[in-house]
């Protein structure tokens, strides 16, 4: 008598299940998806812009000369580009070039090469502490740093509480959608993002473990790596909030100790507040230096009322930011409900305020630029390739045109920007000769 095909044998579901569930192939698969996002940016610097992944072998970034503006050989490597130069040189120099007198209402714009008030100190700062003082090339141990963020962030994210919530194949859906998205490369960069993702999906894992301290000592990190990221630490405070008013603790040590957890979820942004009040006289320096710098006024009114002309070009720009964030609000409208139900119902208060305020914030900061950087802020997210995921994992049409697309959108447009960084010989190489002079 013949053995029984696997298909035919009731007991081949339940081991490929557990095959998938396994930490070695969450791991393997984690490391697999590295190695493709390095494959990518690799290809894409050599096919378009001729160049090495490693442009200058030997010779780390560092300052031909104290006060230059960026330190010599920083986007040698593939993996660092626009952002990264900033981040380098806020690790090599971190603010030692900086007047000790108060900046408040000062013009941030002259000191912006030699102080970086635009980006947050706190990756460059744990970057030097990862290149052991500058022992080991900043460049590497920063990516480095994100490299090991990225992997623990995807192998957390294939974990039984994802698999738990929403089933096992759209667990696994959510995970090639988020890295197959348009600007699922920075996983592997020399970039904030990769942080961000791990502390906001371990906060989240932590409040569902009920490990609350831990969540809000998470959460309250990622408020210090990125301004999007603030998001995940309000998320998480107003999670707190619900949880408190559905358990109604009776006694005065419960209530102190919730109130601490709920101040710990900003930790990171209130030092740094604190430390630019005392060391520049403003708390708010960069915020006030970002607007300098970018040309740019916050405004909610531009929020609620946007000048057309800053929707249309985000519709037309070369990465399409305007319409990537109408694509997350649809799909999260169309299928919000049916995902997050699945969720007990403090993880869906955060999961739901982590999706508003993630675009909120995003877009407050970036309505004045035309949505410039959308595509990235959307990796915070999370919420929403979960509701892609359910929404689609039973439509397979649906999901191959979307993943087609984002694909296609991956390669031709974020990731050939990325590869080129600033310049027109970007915009000509990626096919976007008529937005030369205009961006």
């Amino acid at each position: 008598m013949k053995a029984p095909r696997s298909s035919d044998d009731p007991s081949a579901a339940p081991r490929f299940r557990r095959a998938l569930q396994a930490v070695w192939f969450r791991a393997a698969l984690a490391l697999l998806c590295l190695a493709g996002h390095l494959a990518a940016v690799g290809a894409s610097n050599a096919i378009r812009f001729h160049g090495h992944f490693n442009t200058a072998p030997g010779q780390a970034p560092a300052f031909a000369h104290p006060r230059d503006a960026e330190a010599q050989h920083w986007n040698r490597l593939a993996v660092s580009r626009w952002d990264s130069g900033n981040y380098i040189s806020i690790a090599l120099r971190r603010y030692s070039l900086c007047p000790d007198s108060s900046l408040r209402g000062a013009d941030l714009r002259a000191l912006g090469p030699t102080c970086n008030f635009s980006f947050y100190p706190t990756y460059p700062l744990l970057g030097w502490v990862a290149s052991l003082g500058a022992r080991i090339p900043i460049d590497y141990a920063l990516w480095g740093l994100s490299l090991a963020a990225s992997l623990v962030f995807l192998f957390l994210w294939t974990g039984p509480v994802l698999v738990d919530r929403i089933g096992l194949g759209p667990t696994y859906v959510s995970f090639a959608v988020f890295n197959l998205f348009t600007t699922g490369f920075l996983l592997v960069a020399v970039q904030t993002e990769p942080l961000a993702l791990l502390l906001t999906l371990g906060a989240f894992l932590a409040l569902a473990r009920r490990w609350v301290l831990l969540g809000a000592v998470l959460a309250g990190a990622a408020t210090a790596i990125r301004i999007t990221a603030v998001a995940t630490g309000m998320a998480y405070a107003i999670a707190l909030v619900a949880l408190t008013i559905w358990e109604r603790p009776r006694e005065l040590p419960a209530w102190l100790r919730r109130g601490a957890e709920i101040i710990l979820s900003g930790w990171g942004v209130l030092t740094l507040l604190v430390y630019y009040g005392l060391r520049f006289g403003d708390p708010f320096l960069y915020l006030h230096a970002h607007a300098q710098s970018f040309h740019h006024e916050v405004s909610l009114l531009q929020l609620v009322l946007p000048e057309p002309e800053r929707i249309l070009t985000s519709i037309e720009h070369p990465l399409h930011e305007g319409v990537w964030l109408a694509a997350a609000l649809l799909w999260f409208a169309l299928g919000h409900r049916q995902t997050l139900d699945r969720f007990p119902r403090v993880e869906r208060v955060f999961l739901y305020a982590l999706f508003i305020l993630s675009i909120g914030v995003a877009a407050y900061g970036s309505i004045g630029l035309a949505f410039a950087g959308m595509n990235r802020y959307l990796l915070l997210c999370l919420p929403l390739f979960l509701v892609i995921a359910v929404v689609a994992a039973r439509k397979p049409l649906l999901l191959a045109l979307w993943l087609t697309f984002s694909v296609w959108h991956y390669w031709n447009s974020d990731l050939c920007e990325y590869s080129g960084g600033p310049g027109d010989r970007t915009l000509r190489q990626c096919c976007q000769d008529h937005w030369i002079g205009r961006i």
